[in-house]
């Protein structure tokens, strides 16, 4: 079971697993694959990948696991359906409304007000991800946008919830990824998939490795020495990177209201975590 020696890597770890997911966006667009059989087959491989990090370890099944997992697990699939819905930064942006959620459970559940800090940095981050999402409106359905901003709500929940002394986000990883696994017959049943070229398939797999095992591996390292909102906030740089990665390969372009609100969202991250690194000490 890995261990994080050094805690002050935790929000560089956060960031990484931010820069994994936001690749996202390009593996779901240059596949004819169906958003289920990308959610399913990115389960099923981190599922045995978390299962050979977790070797050896007996892992004890609570209510408060499962509720993370299953978390995990919707919050995981609804993307996956709402990238192929609407376009990849509406779903990115959208799912990163979840610091409202955040806040609303720690209020409702745990009697806590968010910190002046957190609520000036988090009606900054909206600004600059508002700014973002509007600056790249290229269309998108309804649907696939109603989809990310319920996404939003589970995706809070993996946050609050892997905080919990009682939750082991490694442990979490396995039983949320499990839950694929009777899944698998309707990724068997996909027509696309036997005629998938092996030059593709080299392509999926590496997005499956990536943005389903490493990036949540680096998650669960990270998690366990922020806050939730802490560590929401950082991995907030995910819609700021999803329409980059997009810019790049798929030649969509940014605007500049979209390069001015990265800008916020990026100045604003660096800015708490030295404002929040300095109240620490």
């Amino acid at each position: 079971m890995f261990e994080l020696k050094h805690q002050k890597l935790a929000p560089l770890l956060l960031f990484f697993s931010a820069l994994l997911w936001s690749t996202s966006g390009i593996f779901t667009k240059s596949v004819e694959w169906s958003g289920m059989s990308l959610a399913v087959l990115k389960g099923v491989i981190a599922f045995f990948a978390f299962l050979l990090i977790s070797r050896g370890r007996k892992i004890r099944i609570t209510p408060k696991k499962l509720l993370a997992a299953f978390c995990y697990f919707v919050q995981g699939t609804l993307f996956m359906l709402a990238n192929k819905l609407t376009t990849a930064a509406n779903a990115t942006v959208l799912e990163n409304t979840s610091p409202l959620w955040i806040i609303l459970f720690g209020a409702v559940l745990l009697r806590k007000r968010p910190t002046r800090l957190e609520a000036i940095t988090c009606a900054c981050l909206f600004l600059g991800v508002t700014l973002a999402f509007a600056g790249n409106m290229g269309g998108g359905s309804w649907l696939g946008n109603s989809i990310s901003l319920i996404s939003a709500a589970f995706y809070a929940g993996v946050f609050f919830l892997s905080k919990d002394d009682a939750v082991d986000p490694i442990e979490t990883l396995v039983l949320g990824n499990a839950m694929y696994l009777p899944l698998i017959p309707l990724l068997l049943s996909d027509p696309v998939i036997p005629v998938t070229p092996a030059a593709q398939w080299v392509f999926l797999l590496a997005f499956a490795l990536l943005g389903g095992a490493g990036a949540w591996l680096c998650f669960s390292l990270g998690i366990k020495h922020t806050g939730a909102l802490q560590a929401n906030f950082i991995t907030m740089s995910e819609p700021v990177m999803a329409p980059l990665w997009t810019f790049l390969f798929l030649g969509e372009k940014l605007s500049p209201m979209s390069l001015i609100g990265c800008a916020i969202v990026i100045g604003t991250l660096l800015v708490y975590h030295v404002r929040s690194s300095k109240l620490k000490t």
